[in-house]
């Protein structure tokens, strides 16, 4: 990584008091406490490559008229946007 380059995803860490979060950032989870934020430009990036690739597959077709199954939609692009 260059020095003007900024990781993907850093984690900060609370403190044991819970009010404050440790200094400096984490580039892994230090455990489940931990605060993940992402990129602005990696989200978006992210994202896309979900609308691209996989929301076409969410459309149904039924004998009356095709439509886009929102609700299942919205679950895996939950969890494509969990998963690492």
């Amino acid at each position: 990584m260059k020095a003007n380059e900024a990781p993907e995803k850093i984690y900060l860490h609370p403190d044991i008091g819970g009010r404050e979060f440790l200094k400096p950032w984490l580039k892994k989870r230090a455990n489940q406490d931990s605060v993940e934020y992402t990129r602005t430009d990696a989200f978006i990036e992210k994202m896309l490559d979900w609308v691209k690739n996989r929301a076409e597959s969410f459309i149904v077709d039924t004998p009356l008229f095709p439509h886009f199954d929102y609700k299942r939609a919205i679950e895996d692009l939950k969890e494509y946007m969990k998963g690492e």
